[in-house]
Parts: C-alpha cells; structure tokens; sequence
C-alpha cells in the first residue's frame, strides 16, 4: 500500500495542466504530518507529494527523516528547481522528476520550469544514486522524443501519463468526454492507496484535487453502485477506461 500525503500546496511553477494556483495554498503542520504517519500500516511505502511542489515545505527533510525512523520506505515527486544534497539523497528511497520536455522555449510557454539546469542536476543525482532516479512526464502533444532518448541514452525510467481527462483538473485546457465504460473502480473497491490532503482529509485516491468536493471511499461507492457518477470523479480514467500511464 502507498499512503501519499500532500505536504503543501505551495508551488514555484504553473504547469496549465496542474489546478494547483485555483486551490489554497498552505504548508501541513508537522505535528499533523506525525499524527498521520503513525495510523500507517508497518509496509506502507510514503509518498510525498501532491499538488505542491514538496520541497518548498519547510520541514520536508524532518518529515522525511520522520518517515525512514519509522521504518518506512519513503519516495518524492519534484520539479527539480530546489537542489538536494548527497546526504539528501541518501535519505530517500525514490526521487521522481516532473520533466515534460528538454526544449526551454516549451517549457516556458506551458508554465514549467526552465529544464536546462534540471537536467544537469538530475544527471548528477543519477550518478550518486542511480537506482533512486525517475522520470514523470505529461503528454500533452509536446515532441517527447528528444526526452525519451535522454531517458534511454542516460538509463533513467520514464513514465510517462496523459493529459487529465478529469474535469477538476480542467480549469485551463478540455478534453472531449468520455463514455462511462463501467461503475466499479479498483482504489474503491482495494485499499491500494491512501491519499491525504495537506489538512489532514483522507481520500481513497489520488486524483480527487479539490479536498472540499472529495468524497469517502464509501459515499463513492454508494453511489456508483447505483450507476450514478460523484463530481469528484467525473471523467475519471478508471470509469472511463482511459490508460492514465505507459513507461517509456
């Protein structure tokens, strides 16, 4: 099981894909951060990440450490703009970077950070702990070959997921509906993740961006059973039998 907690929702880049600027923006408090971590199940893996960039929380190293004393495997998602240090490194178990393209001028016009420098100390990370290092990208019809080729080329996972067909995502592009293929959903019906909101609120996905219109994993049930679909998961992959994700 992952749990996935959402550390802030503080960010320094303003992908037009990602809702994060329409939401509040505000740190967990660390005594909640602790709370959290020790209602998790001994083999729960900890993510730490979600619409924020989780290394803009001020006590993101503490927390970290906090996870690993509890014997907990502990992974991060990162736009790469704030540097880690090799003891940094050492400490977590995974470090994802969000990277959509090498190209500065894409990047720029789609609200990413810059990749120039990114890349450079990725490739440095990637020599000390080979083994940590992953690519996260977001196909939203830029060129990905060039990436691709740095992932192949430099023997770095890359996974790459397309572009949110869910409407609370939805706030600056469209995507045409979808039919609902089925009314079942598999993080309903298993506990494969547990995600918590940066105040603590727990969903029973990831995908639910607004944590005030996120229902329990037993209100999205009832209501599916009755082949109705909730706000929160409208146009969602796993109803609508949209691949959210393909490596490389």
């Amino acid at each position: 099981m992952i749990c996935q907690i959402e550390i802030t929702t503080f960010c320094n880049a303003k992908c037009f894909y990602c809702p994060n600027e329409f939401l509040d923006h505000q740190h967990m408090p660390f005594d909640l951060f602790t709370e959290l971590l020790d209602t998790f199940p001994s083999d729960a893996g900890v993510l730490l990440q979600g619409t924020g960039e989780p290394l803009l929380h001020p006590q993101f190293w503490e927390m970290a450490e906090s996870v690993k004393k509890r014997k907990h495997q502990v992974s991060v998602i990162t736009n790469g703009t704030i540097p880690i240090s090799g003891e940094q490194l050492s400490l977590l178990d995974s470090i994802g970077f969000s990277i959509d393209t090498l190209c500065s001028n894409t990047a720029k016009k789609y609200g990413r950070p810059d990749p120039l420098h990114i890349v450079q100390n990725l490739l440095e990370y990637h020599r000390q702990v080979p083994y940590k290092i992953k690519i996260y990208t977001v196909d939203y019809g830029q060129n990905l070959l060039p990436l691709r080729s740095f992932s192949l080329d430099n023997n770095i996972v890359m996974t790459v997921q397309n572009l949110q067909p869910k409407t609370a995502y939805q706030v600056r592009y469209h995507t045409e509906p979808l039919p609902y293929l089925r009314y079942r959903c598999r993080f309903i019906e298993n506990d494969i993740i547990r995600f918590y909101f940066v105040d603590g609120k727990l969903s029973p996905c990831s995908f639910m961006i607004d944590r005030n219109s996120a229902l329990s994993k037993e209100e999205i049930s009832m209501q599916l059973s009755i082949g109705k679909v909730p706000g929160c998961c409208l146009q969602c992959g796993e109803l609508t039998g949209l691949s959210r994700l393909s490596n490389r």
